[in-house]
């Protein structure tokens, strides 16, 4: 059976505002190397900003993965 919009049930709002919130976040780190990798190719910051931001990206991760539980804990 189909899932999704276009046929069969449609998603629930609770997975519609995860996912929204997902892809705004990983939105958001896309811009952001691009404009660290663009800073350090014209040698206006250190390269080692630039090497250090997979790490962080990381941490943000999971970051948002436990925000993302501990803000549900008690709705199911």
């Amino acid at each position: 059976m189909p899932f999704g919009p276009m046929g069969g049930r449609p998603f629930p709002f609770d997975y519609k505002e995860t996912l929204n919130k997902v892809l705004m976040f990983a939105g958001i780190l896309i811009i952001i190397y691009a404009i660290l990798w663009i800073l350090a190719e014209l040698k206006l910051i250190p390269l080692i900003i630039f090497l250090l931001f997979p790490q962080v990206v990381l941490l943000l991760i999971g970051i948002f993965i436990f925000y993302q539980a501990y803000s549900r804990r008690n709705l199911y």
